[in-house]
């Protein structure tokens, strides 16, 4: 992920404001709970009309200033997010360009075209939308919590008690998820690379009547993905509704013990109207956590499989300072040439000459 933060930081400017942006209607939505509280406590408990439409106007403009600050904040993040995915295109791109036979002797088309779309789309997705929740439900938790021990601590407690086995799960979730798409990717790459080659020699195919055997192969390896991604499926049905049946819990707990607050008269209706609110905050990043989670492990799956590629090196370097002949004229000399490929002698004592203006064909088996 450290090249990645080097292409983020390109854009560090953009995605402050749109980072400001973010926290600004977060903040906004901070006072809702608290204008609630009036409304309860106030004005339909105390009978305090005059108060009603102050809070109101409140409410309003909290809703209103909250659309554009979101608006401004998923354009900037979607646009960025969209230029960086551009430049680690282009790079990831050049690069390949840039390496020697061998490279493309051990990486099938297949998988070069998964690393540049799928990969980089699971990137983009990451840091799009993907960052900005995370840095959204990361702030509201944070804020949401301090905010419930202002209201009553003995309550925040309680609510926050379960809120570690949650993340246990969560992390176990990414953990396993991680490891069903990186087999997920690989497999893709495979059906990538038959359906390549099968239209790119759709002529030999046909002209040997290959099609069952070519359609039965990628029945086989489609057959694969599709239980991998049903493995995928079955990790996600297993730990999500966990997070889900906690955090719904969390809310029962809250109300429970909030009503038996009420009742001894240690907190009012309208604290825990505003209690309820701020615990919906808490929560809604504990329901997105699954789904952060996997599309975390997605982007990060891709991430190490596109830094593989950058790693590798060119074995045929340019010079730096090459010498580059004016006219080139006159005779092709090989005298005793051997060369070897991958370990193998390919051609060994080769001697021939070619003259100026002349044509030749080399002939042999292939392979």
């Amino acid at each position: 992920m450290g090249r990645l933060f080097i292409y983020i930081k390109k854009y560090g400017k953009i995605y402050f404001i749109g980072f400001i942006a973010m926290l600004l209607g977060l903040i906004l939505d901070m006072f809702n709970p608290y204008f609630n509280r009036i409304i309860v406590d106030e004005v339909i408990i105390g009978g305090k009309l005059e108060l009603f439409k102050e809070a109101l106007l409140a409410l309003v403009f909290i809703t209103v200033a909250r659309g554009f600050l979101g608006y401004a904040k998923e354009m900037i993040f979607d646009v960025v997010s969209s230029k960086t995915i551009v430049d680690i295109r282009k790079d990831l791109f050049d690069h390949i360009q840039s390496l020697s036979f061998s490279f493309f002797d051990k990486m099938n088309t297949g998988e070069l075209m998964s690393r540049i779309k799928e990969d980089t789309d699971n990137i983009w997705q990451a840091v799009s939308y993907g960052l900005m929740l995370f840095l959204e439900q990361v702030f509201y938790f944070i804020i949401a919590s301090i905010l419930l021990f202002l209201l009553n601590w003995k309550l925040a407690i309680i609510s926050l008690s379960l809120m570690p086995f949650i993340g246990l799960i969560a992390y176990k979730l990414e953990k396993r998820v991680g490891e069903a798409y990186e087999k997920i990717s690989d497999q893709g790459a495979v059906i990538n690379t038959i359906a390549q080659e099968n239209i790119a020699g759709v002529r030999l195919v046909k002209a040997f009547g290959r099609e069952k055997y070519e359609i039965r192969k990628f029945l086989i390896e489609n057959e694969k993905n599709f239980n991998l991604n049903l493995e995928q499926a079955g990790i996600w049905a297993h730990y999500n509704p966990m997070i889900e049946f906690l955090s719904n819990l969390v809310i029962v707990i809250v109300i429970v013990a909030g009503g038996l607050m009420i009742i001894n008269e240690h907190i009012s209706i309208g604290v825990l109207v505003a209690f309820s609110n701020y615990i919906y905050m808490l929560i809604w990043p504990m329901r997105l956590l699954g789904w952060l989670t996997n599309l975390l492990a997605r982007a990060l799956a891709s991430s190490r499989k596109i830094e593989n590629i950058f790693k590798e090196e060119t074995v045929i370097k340019n010079p730096e300072n090459p010498v580059i002949p004016q006219k080139i004229k006159g005779n092709i000399a090989f005298n005793n040439v051997e060369f070897e490929y991958d370990g193998h002698l390919a051609l060994k004592d080769i001697s021939f000459e070619v003259k100026a203006g002349s044509t030749i064909g080399i002939m042999g088996a292939t392979g």
